[in-house]
């Protein structure tokens, strides 16, 4: 959590040249300063590390994953196309593309409601004017800093794109797909292709290109772009943000604490929670290293418990063994704040080491143990099974009427036995008279009858 007081940001803000001169040097200070309304709880270390993405000169490439409502959007579009045209870099013409028409039309409404309505912020870049022939397009220009903003949707060409002398000197992608899009293979790789083609090529040797997005599938564009990234293929710099890192530390607990995520987890289905929040595929459940749980009781007969008491053992079990057979290191945090975070999102698989090769004992070690929980588990499983046999027999009262139990079916170990049966055929047909023939005979091969898989 990063605690800049207001009242030192309002000190900032009556000094006119004090917060003009640092909000061009930077963006950070240019949101603090003149974008506070959309800053409504404290910045979080990976904002910081977003800010410091937009400042540096390192990479003309920036691909960003991170989680849904981690305000990536307000730093890497908002901000960025703002400070980048009013700030130290002095860009003339940003391009804004985005899936659809809705999201084109919002992202450049943003940009303009801020033109037009922010006070302190015409005060000292102003004045701001649009032309009307562009109005149509969505675009806007900035006459007095002769620069343009333009948004459009990923599908309207942008081959030869000039405005005046300029080329687009600034690209933002910001949701460039959606569920539908990345399950159309076809689609998916048409638009890859454009991107190469023309949406790359649209600018010159300087223009930055900022993308940003979510986890969507294993085969999305963004998951394209940092492949190509990490190969080297393309240069750049590709960072992923979680909610959660590798160890289940929160990345953002001012507007995320424990209560939200866990309220926030019950409301989506695990694949939504995974996907969106975890930016991966493997369901790694959100513990840390030092998470305990209680004991799992004897007794228990909820499956769903069993499962996610048994999950949490094996997540250990991958946390104890990932440092040395995890496929890709955590990323390097480019701030000293980050590095409190162990990042491998969103690549949490295992290396399979051939026979001979030098960690191929290592990770049968882990194989031997994991396999080991999931024999506990469905031991487990059927113990839970056994019990909500017994339970249903008492709450019918058939234990007394109808099953004999052994003492050794007391014992709550002895899961597999199967309680006997004292119940003659025609007894059997008179109790349960009207009932379907099929469960009869289940009552009679059995000696019981549990409700529980007739559902």
């Amino acid at each position: 959590m990063i605690i800049i007081k207001k009242e030192f940001i309002d000190k900032i803000r009556e000094n006119s040249r004090l917060r003009q001169r640092l909000a061009f040097e930077h963006p950070l200070w240019f949101a603090l300063i003149y974008l506070p309304h959309h800053f409504t709880y404290p910045l979080a270390p990976f904002h910081i590390e977003m800010f410091y993405l937009l400042w540096q000169n390192n990479w003309n490439f920036v691909v960003t994953m991170a989680f849904r409502e981690s305000g990536k959007s307000t730093i890497l579009n908002l901000t960025n196309a703002l400070w980048s045209i009013l700030g130290k870099p002095s860009k003339k013409f940003v391009v804004i593309i985005s899936k659809t028409q809705e999201q084109a039309k919002s992202h450049y409404l943003n940009v303009r409601d801020e033109l037009e309505k922010n006070e302190l912020l015409k005060e000292d870049f102003g004045p701001f004017a649009e032309n009307d022939n562009d109005l149509k397009r969505l675009s806007l220009e900035l006459e007095y800093h002769e620069a343009k903003v333009m948004a459009v949707t990923r599908e309207q060409s942008i081959r030869g794109l000039k405005f005046g002398v300029h080329r687009p000197d600034l690209i933002i992608g910001d949701d460039l797909e959606d569920t539908t899009s990345v399950i159309n293979q076809q689609e998916s790789e048409a638009f890859y292709k454009r991107f190469e083609s023309e949406i790359i090529p649209a600018g010159n040797t300087d223009t930055r290109i900022v993308i940003l997005g979510n986890l969507l599938s294993e085969n999305s564009f963004m998951m394209k772009l940092r492949e190509n990234i990490i190969e080297r293929k393309t240069s750049g710099i590709f960072r992923a943000y979680p909610l959660l890192d590798d160890d289940g530390k929160n990345l953002w607990t001012e507007k995320f604490p424990n209560s939200t995520t866990n309220q926030m987890r019950s409301k989506l289905s695990e694949e939504a929670w995974v996907e969106e929040y975890l930016l991966t595929f493997n369901d790694r459940g959100y513990y840390s290293k030092s998470d305990i749980l209680e004991d799992l009781k004897l007794d228990e007969m909820d499956n769903d418990v069993v499962i996610r008491w048994f999950d949490f053992k094996l997540i250990k079990l991958q946390n104890q063994y990932r440092k040395e057979l995890a496929s890709s290191k955590p990323q390097d945090s480019l701030i000293s704040q980050m590095k409190q975070y162990s990042i491998s999102a969103p690549d949490f698989g295992f290396i399979v080491p051939e026979e001979g090769e030098p960690l191929y004992e290592k990770y049968q070690e882990y194989e031997r143990e994991a396999e080991k929980i999931i024999e506990e588990m469905n031991e487990a499983l059927k113990r839970a099974i056994h019990n909500r046999i017994k339970k249903m027999h008492k709450e019918e009262k058939l234990s007394s009427t109808s099953v004999n139990w052994s003492d050794e079916d007391e014992n709550t170990d002895n899961f597999q036995q199967k309680p006997k049966s004292s119940v003659q055929t025609n007894s059997i047909e008179e109790k349960f008279k009207g009932q379907n023939g099929e469960k009869i005979k289940k009552i009679k091969k059995m000696g019981y009858w549990d409700p529980y898989f007739d559902e």
